[in-house]
């Protein structure tokens, strides 16, 4: 555990306290904003009439050793061989349950500290401590019991973030790697596909050989979007048509489409965002691409956007066989594919958009048959033209 501040008022400003530059979405800035957090905490419990001093020793998962935030009315309002004491934890004995504010019963420490722990009993690690001048009323220990559940919570999606942050660092290793790796036999490929489509006789062999070269490019165009998609580059963000971005999408997909007699139902709505077109566009194309392999001949897709209070919801439902229990748990997890030629990335890899946006993406079964896939964007610079407004087939 951190060694205490020399100053521990209520203005004690937070331990290690990362640099105020650190950027959105580093470390240093969830860091940061969980102390800040903390802080505010410890600093509204200090300030009741009766707690004197307050503290919270927490494990973040980006530090090695457990840190610790607190707060009081005045320097020191009891004794430092109490603090040696606390720091010890040797009053970590006998745990209650979770969020059970307890006093600390022992002859090496005076009367008035409390704690209460955030784990399960098996994990005391996390907890709030608290000296009172004088026994805590009932309305003061359920204000605390309350702080403490809000802490608990707070550091518990604290670390679910950390946990996938930690998954999406190591899918972007992956595609990074990858796609050096996949560059420089795609451009043997292409050059000599691009070769034989010159020097052999107009035949066959000729236009196949073109093939070759025109998919060779495609695939060349693919793998540098995604490996865009799964860097860690700042958004280029612009404003953008969404109708105009998901019909582009479609475009790409027709000889798909129309080899399976596909119908796809397209709101035509015209709604402006800001936003990075090559992103999301990669994302829709990816649950573009999801639908059309599930959909069966001659099935239908629904694709519609809708504005709502703070963000822009896209919608994409296929006719297909639906998801399971398991897919619904693993679909965005890296390389967990329900295609036999699938490489798992591409579900992830929206995801990654999505939140890079502010967003998220889910999905769920539809009411009577196939896969929905939600995409929420938040909403910046709203454009709707009210006079189309009609889904098209």
């Amino acid at each position: 555990m951190n060694s205490r501040t020399n100053n521990p008022g209520i203005s004690l400003k937070l331990l290690t306290n990362p640099s105020p530059q650190s950027k959105r979405g580093t470390p240093e800035h969830y860091t940061r904003k969980l102390k800040h957090f903390l802080q505010l905490q410890i600093d509204q419990l200090a300030s009741q009439s009766q707690i004197q001093w307050a503290q919270v020793v927490y494990q973040d998962p980006q530090m090695s050793d457990r840190q610790q935030v607190e707060a009081s009315q005045m320097p020191f309002p009891f004794a430092k061989e109490a603090l040696n004491y606390l720091q010890t934890e040797a009053w970590l004995v006998n745990i209650s349950s979770a969020l059970a504010l307890k006093p600390i019963d022992s002859e090496s420490i005076a009367k008035g500290f409390y704690y209460c722990h955030f784990g399960e009993q098996s994990q005391p690690n996390q907890y709030l401590l608290l000296f009172a001048k004088e026994p805590l009323s009932y309305t003061h220990r359920q204000f605390i019991k309350r702080t403490a559940a809000s802490i608990g919570e707070y550091l518990d999606e604290h670390q679910q973030n950390w946990r996938h942050r930690q998954k999406i660092q190591i899918l972007e290793d992956i595609v990074q790697r990858v796609g050096h790796q996949l560059r420089h036999p795609l451009g043997l490929i292409n050059l000599y596909a691009h070769n034989l489509s010159r020097l052999l006789p107009k035949s066959k062999e000729q236009e196949q050989a073109s093939v070759i070269c025109k998919t060779a490019l495609s695939l060349d165009r693919t793998l540098t979007e995604i490996v865009q998609c799964a860097s860690s580059e700042k958004l280029q963000i612009v404003p953008q048509d969404i109708r105009s971005l998901v019909n582009k999408t479609l475009e790409e997909f027709q000889g798909w489409i129309l080899e399976k007699e596909l119908q796809v139902c397209c709101t035509d709505r015209a709604l402006t965002l800001k936003l990075d077109p090559l992103q999301i566009k990669q994302a829709v194309s990816n649950l573009l691409s999801n639908a059309i392999h599930f959909s069966p001949f001659g099935a239908k897709i629904f694709i519609d956007w809708q504005e709502q209070q703070s963000d822009v919801l896209l919608t994409l439902r296929d006719e297909g066989p639906g998801l399971s229990s398991e897919d619904l748990q693993k679909l965005f997890k890296p390389f967990y594919t329900r295609r036999s030629e699938g490489t798992g990335l591409g579900l992830a890899i929206a995801q990654k958009v999505a939140i890079a946006h502010g967003g998220k993406l889910w999905a769920r079964n539809a009411p009577n048959k196939g896969a929905e896939f939600l995409l929420s964007l938040p909403r910046l610079i709203p454009s709707i033209d009210l006079s189309k407004d009609n889904a098209v087939c």
